[in-house]
């Protein structure tokens, strides 16, 4: 059931922002991985690219936009094993006027879909020894996820954004024999340049 509102709530924004007057945009940027991204790939920094329509909510000045992103979170080693994330986000957003022209509020939703390389030999002797073993079984299913910030326009074409995204990853595996990590919901920071066309 909460799939299907947040699925309905991301249908709701896409409509709203490809309206006639809709504009087409692409981003790219560096993510700084916070703790709890850190606790499933050990990396710092990640990467992400993507593509947006731009527009206004029906009969409103609201700026809101739907689009979607690819993320690359490689992986460092870590006790011989590395895990390394890639993400693939449709996602919603509106603006809100911040007061100062240039700069807009951010605040939006996500679902997401992960893929999940692993590398290394865990030790599967000894069920307990969470520090050798890889941090998710799992990371299969759409997870939800949500976004704010801050957008700052450089020109009438081209913006900077400081995002903090939060999604879900991965609980606590019951049905696993080994013990690990779980209850990863991944956290970031990302600044993306835009380009409106």
């Amino acid at each position: 059931m909460r799939a299907l509102i947040h699925s309905a709530l991301l249908l709701s924004l896409v409509a709203a922002s490809s309206s006639l007057s809709a504009q087409f945009s692409v981003s790219g940027g560096l993510i700084g991985a916070l703790d709890s991204l850190k606790k499933a790939t050990h990396a710092s920094l990640a990467y992400t690219v993507g593509a947006d329509y731009n527009g206004h909510l029906p009969g409103t000045e609201i700026q809101a936009r739907t689009g979607l992103a690819f993320a690359l979170m490689p992986g460092q080693a870590h006790n011989g094993l590395t895990t390394s994330l890639n993400l693939a986000q449709l996602h919603g957003d509106l603006f809100v006027p911040t007061g100062v022209k240039p700069m807009r509020a951010v605040v939006g939703l996500s679902l997401n879909h992960y893929g999940m390389s692993l590398k290394g030999t865990e030790n599967t002797a000894d069920p307990l020894d969470r520090d050798h073993h890889f941090p998710i079984r799992d990371a299969s299913g759409i997870k939800f996820g949500f976004r704010f910030g801050l957008d700052y326009a450089l020109s009438s074409h081209m913006s900077l954004e400081l995002l903090y995204q939060q999604t879900e990853l991965a609980g606590k595996d019951l049905n696993d024999p080994l013990v690990r990590q779980g209850g990863i919901n991944p956290g970031w920071l990302q600044v993306v340049f835009t380009y409106r066309f």
